[in-house]
């Protein structure tokens, strides 16, 4: 029996139709970017009304990065069947290898978030920096899996969950940890040219979950300059009641402008 009798379709069709849900799939997780971009790039006259693009960006990024591994898995069950069992020790070294460092490149992306998130969060043109740097990232990841499939075939038609993840994984740890390590670079470039401005206090408030604080900006007549930084529970005692501050900024070798501190005269 043909290869079409037996799945009841094509195999260009089918591979045509994992295409177009990878497609699907992929501009759902641009439009949650994009969503969760509008909180910094639009004056919205409260914080609250930025939960609700929170809400939105968070579900469409990750229920749709969710929905690429199952059809990963998917698409690999339907190339090479049942799930390969082979323990990682007997496969090739050149596949070790690879499946060790892109667990490896996750780990280390998930340690840059915990110590690098402050440098990305202080940015003043936020939404400008992650569309522009996770686009780059992004671009990264896909030659990184391109040059990876050419030199080391083996590796994507292993079907495993451990594979999987282990894809997945290399590809969102080049993302994060090319954001989160442009914006350390970006910003300590920015400490040799610091200025000092003076910035309206919008509003401030605490994240309840990981008990960050932050504090809503914007300089009167410039919508681009509405913004928010994160701060210290010891420097948020001491702006309590202020209606504006004089802050430490500086723009990086990347063209980015930084929040490095509150001045203090």
């Amino acid at each position: 029996m043909s290869e079409e009798g037996k799945n009841g379709q094509a195999p260009g069709g089918m591979e045509g139709g994992f295409r177009k849900l990878y497609w699907k799939f992929g501009l759902k997780v641009l439009a949650g970017v994009f969503v969760l971009a509008l909180i910094d790039l639009l004056p919205l006259p409260s914080k609250w009304w930025s939960i609700p693009f929170l809400l939105v960006g968070a579900w469409l990024i990750l229920a749709n990065l969710t929905a690429m591994s199952i059809l990963a898995t998917a698409q690999h069950r339907y190339r090479h069947g049942p799930e390969d069992e082979t323990p990682l020790r007997f496969q090739d070294s050149t596949e070790r290898m690879v499946h060790v460092l892109s667990y490896v490149v996750l780990a280390l992306a998930m340690l840059a978030t915990t110590l690098l998130s402050g440098p990305a969060e202080n940015i003043v043109e936020k939404g400008r920096f992650f569309l522009l740097v996770g686009g780059l990232g992004g671009t990264l990841a896909a030659f990184v899996t391109w040059w990876i499939k050419r030199t080391v075939p083996g590796y994507y038609q292993r079907n495993s969950e451990s594979r999987g993840g282990a894809v997945l994984g290399l590809f969102l740890g080049i993302v994060f940890l090319t954001v989160l390590g442009s914006a350390w670079v970006d910003r300590r470039s920015a400490e040799a040219n610091a200025t000092v401005a003076r910035y309206a206090v919008q509003s401030m408030g605490s994240n309840i979950k990981t008990g960050s604080n932050y504090v809503h900006l914007y300089r009167p007549g410039s919508k681009e300059e509405r913004f928010r930084i994160q701060v210290r529970g010891t420097e948020m005692q001491g702006l309590v009641g202020r209606d504006s501050l004089d802050l430490r900024i500086g723009t990086g070798d990347l063209g980015f402008t930084h929040v490095l501190g509150v001045h203090r005269p």
